[in-house]
């Protein structure tokens, strides 16, 4: 557990840093804030310290080895710090005092994280080198990143204002090189494998991985890890890979409701690949929002396959013959 010992080891780490980072100028700009700054920081640093600790089998729960040698955990914490001289609007030059010190937990770290961005409670940030965490980026309690992390905008120059960084949910976990970019929404509890390039949203309780370039979400009770993948060629819809036996496929719109007015029906059926064709029953209203996804359900399935290549033409054409997707 994270005893007094720690929070005082804590509190006189954050006060070393922050007057280390600091010209005497801004020191004495941030004296009249100082307390509440402390304070605040000192309880979420705590909180985080606990996690890493309890989460990283690594540290073999030595908080002591943590806050002495973790270069991740020494961004967190600077974080912390430049997050609460962020929120001070009445602290004269708190943009600059914030980038100065989430700046030296970046050249500490090699972790570049925002002072605007919104972090919750237990943060794990761990082996976090090369980690980038943009300023609209908002994470929720109990999130764990690894290295390599970028939460960033889809763009790359000329990146409008506003919110433009994904927003991460409860218990999110993101695999190293991992890279969510975009005003994109991660549910609660998504695991996200490492390598993972994520531009869409991402419902809760899935685990996604990307294979041959498709994002692939399943449930997070699924076992199952072979490949499955989808694409539309011509009029069919081609299934390949690690197939059930039994089950649903069902295609989803935009926001993941079932089109049931489509019905696919099996063609072609073989170990790795089945065909389908597609046909509506009756008038579709309204149009369903595109793009549009795959979910397979079986014994061993619960795979949502994101914008497979051609099915969202595919679907167009069946609906509405001269529309485009």
């Amino acid at each position: 557990m994270c005893g007094r010992l720690d929070r005082l080891t804590l509190y006189d780490g954050m006060l070393e840093n922050l007057v280390s980072a600091l010209n005497p100028g801004d020191i004495s700009r941030l004296m009249p804030h100082l307390d509440g700054i402390m304070d605040s920081a000192l309880q979420q640093a705590t909180e985080d310290l606990q996690a890493f600790a309890e989460r990283d089998p690594a540290s073999c729960g030595h908080t002591e080895l943590i806050l002495g040698t973790y270069a991740s955990f020494k961004a967190v914490l600077l974080h912390r710090l430049a997050h609460q001289v962020w929120l001070r609007d009445s602290l004269q030059n708190r943009t600059l005092i914030a980038h100065r010190l989430a700046n030296v937990g970046k050249l500490q770290s090699g972790v570049e994280i925002h002072p605007a961005t919104r972090i919750g409670r237990r943060f794990v940030l761990d082996h976090g080198f090369g980690t980038v965490i943009g300023e609209t980026c908002e994470i929720g309690d109990d999130c764990y990143l690894l290295s390599g992390v970028t939460l960033g905008a889809s763009g790359i120059a000329n990146n409008p204002g506003g919110k433009r960084h994904p927003k991460l949910g409860n218990g999110v976990e993101v695999g190293a090189g991992a890279r969510i970019l975009g005003a994109v929404n991660i549910g609660d509890n998504v695991f996200i494998s490492p390598a993972c390039v994520i531009t869409r949203d991402v419902p809760a309780n899935t685990r996604v991985s990307i294979v041959n370039q498709l994002q692939m979400q399943r449930a997070t009770h699924t076992s199952s890890r072979g490949f499955l993948g989808a694409f539309a060629l011509g009029e069919r819809l081609h299934l390949v890979g690690e197939l059930p036996e039994t089950g649903a496929i069902r295609v989803l719109d935009a926001e993941h409701r079932s089109l049931s007015k489509l019905i696919l029906e099996c063609t072609v059926q073989e170990r790795h690949h089945r065909q389908y064709r597609m046909r509506k029953l009756g008038l579709v209203v309204p149009a369903p929002l595109y793009p549009v996804h795959l979910r397979v359900d079986g014994p061993a399935h619960n795979v949502t396959l994101l914008d497979p290549p051609g099915l969202s033409s595919l679907v167009c054409s069946v609906l509405t013959p001269t529309c485009s997707a």
